[in-house]
């Protein structure tokens, strides 16, 4: 009679608890790897761009001078940078995690 553990319908827990132990290090992996993917966004006709890594960190931001006299035009075309931006980096960052995880939802990341 085997000694190991058998639960969730005869399957081994010790080799799903081994399973989740690697892939949660792949994750942290992954995740470090995050802060060394770039970003770039731009918008308003490339009036204004954004440039990050994949971790939220703005690196750079670049503003033609012809935006720079009208404040509500600036003002939008930041936030719709910005907004694109984190929608970039959320897509991304939840492919390189679903490239490790297969889907599966880890807590904390």
């Amino acid at each position: 009679m085997s000694n190991k553990f058998k639960g969730f319908g005869g399957m081994n827990m010790s080799k799903l608890l081994k399973q989740a132990q690697e892939m949660q290090k792949k994750a942290a992996e992954v995740q470090e790897n995050l802060k060394n993917i770039e970003i770039e966004v731009s918008v308003g006709g490339e009036a204004v761009k954004v440039k990050g890594n994949c971790d939220y960190e703005v690196k750079d931001i670049e503003i033609k001078p012809e935006v720079l006299e009208d404040k509500e035009m600036l003002k939008d075309l930041l936030v719709s940078a910005f907004n694109e931006y984190a929608f970039r980096v959320k897509e991304r960052a939840d492919a390189e995690m679903k490239a490790v995880t297969g889907g599966m939802n880890l807590p904390n990341f």
